[in-house]
């Protein structure tokens, strides 16, 4: 153990320009550390939103396959750690390996319910920037569940910061529920709306799974790792028997399905099987655009791994504001992003979108970082107020 902060040196009632000097580059060292990891978090975790997006765009058609194989990605990847850290290792301990298998069935039932809807919803909602905001409909409806399943209690400024993103939502689907085109890719605005729906709905399951995490595990310590392969396993389980609801989603019999499926796999590495478009119960079948699948899934895989590694890292390391500042700031980045017209499927901002992303910005500072500014700037006030002086500090 250092000497350095922990224990006091030995002989000594302060410490010395050596202990000092350690103490201070040490503090520096984690403070760069932090910086760099924060911004890795931003520049990550805005390829991970604009790669969720664009990996849809060659695999269109092929909905299903892309839920499918992006969660199962994750079984080999998890337990490419998993194995040999039980084997070798001391992370996975045996009261983790005790835990019962139909508490991550339940929990990859919830997420693989939710990731279905997600990768659906993504798929068909033409506008990148509009997924990003309705993505953020995650914290009024987490607020809910966790107020009404775990009886979380929240302050004043929760409240008004959830109530303001909902405002921001409203401003932005306003337009998509009022306009009577259809996009490049023959979907109506009606089905456009619903999957908007679909999508803000998607943040039920999800929060429902990390509220049974938090009940089932209690205060055990687990292994991220070896949670979420677990979790993998069952939620790729659970996705299959989805291709029911899925089918019908693509417009698709379910005879239909494993054809569909296999074209997938065949898009995923750059091989067209849709040459000419067609209509199927009057929608519009375009043909595949696949020679970008290989990138752009690949660099979704690769983009989502390192996101949620560094999301371990900064709240092990660092802490959950830091996590969270960079969360706020992907939602205008990631929106201006999608406005850029070198990105594939770019959108213009209209006015309400911008209108939009400025109230769900205001609902995310003041849910996220009022309670800080407000300690803050109280406890600057109360020193103003209270000056310390004198030999013995006394208030003057």
């Amino acid at each position: 153990m250092s000497t350095t902060e922990e224990e006091p040196l030995l002989n000594s009632d302060a410490p010395t320009p050596v202990a000092e000097t350690k103490d201070e580059d040490k503090k520096a060292g984690r403070s760069t550390a932090l910086l760099i990891s924060f911004l890795l978090m931003v520049v990550i975790g805005l390829g991970n939103k604009i790669f969720q997006k664009l990996q849809t765009i060659p695999m269109y058609n092929y909905a299903y396959f892309l839920s499918i194989y992006v969660t199962f990605i994750y079984i080999p990847l998890s337990f490419a750690y998993i194995w040999p850290m039980i084997i070798w290792g001391k992370q996975i301990s045996k009261e983790q390996r005790a835990i019962p298998l139909y508490k991550f069935f339940v929990m990859g039932l919830l997420d693989g319910i939710a990731g279905v809807m997600q990768s659906f919803s993504v798929n068909y909602i033409p506008n990148g920037a509009l997924i990003i905001l309705l993505t953020q409909s995650a914290i009024p409806i987490s607020m809910l569940i966790s107020r009404v399943l775990l009886k979380a209690k929240y302050e004043k400024f929760h409240y008004i910061g959830a109530l303001t993103v909902i405002a921001g939502l409203i401003v932005v689907l306003v337009p998509v529920f009022m306009s009577k085109d259809q996009n490049s890719n023959g979907e109506s605005t009606v089905k456009i709306a619903i999957w908007c729906i679909v999508l803000i709905l998607s943040c039920i399951p999800m929060t429902l799974s990390s509220v049974y995490k938090e009940k089932a595990l209690g205060e055990q310590d687990i292994d991220v790792v070896y949670l979420n392969g677990w979790v993998a396993v069952f939620q790729f389980l659970v996705s299959i028997p989805l291709a029911i609801p899925a089918a019908y989603a693509s417009n698709l019999t379910i005879s239909e399905l494993p054809t569909n499926f296999w074209n997938g796999v065949k898009c995923y590495v750059g091989i067209n099987s849709i040459t000419e478009p067609y209509y199927i119960q009057g929608q519009l079948i375009v043909i595949d655009n696949c020679h970008e699948a290989p990138l752009f899934v690949n660099l979704y895989v690769a983009f989502n791994v390192l996101y949620n590694i560094l999301i371990i890292m900064i709240l092990k390391y660092g802490s959950a504001n830091i996590l969270w500042l960079a969360m706020t700031l992907m939602v205008p980045l990631g929106n201006a992003a999608f406005a850029l017209k070198f990105v594939p499927g770019h959108k213009r901002m209209r006015p309400t979108d911008i209108a939009g992303l400025i109230v769900i910005m205001a609902g995310l500072i003041i849910y996220r970082f009022w309670g800080q500014f407000w300690k803050f700037f109280t406890a600057r006030r109360h020193r103003k107020m209270h000056p310390i002086g004198g030999i013995n500090g006394e208030s003057h």
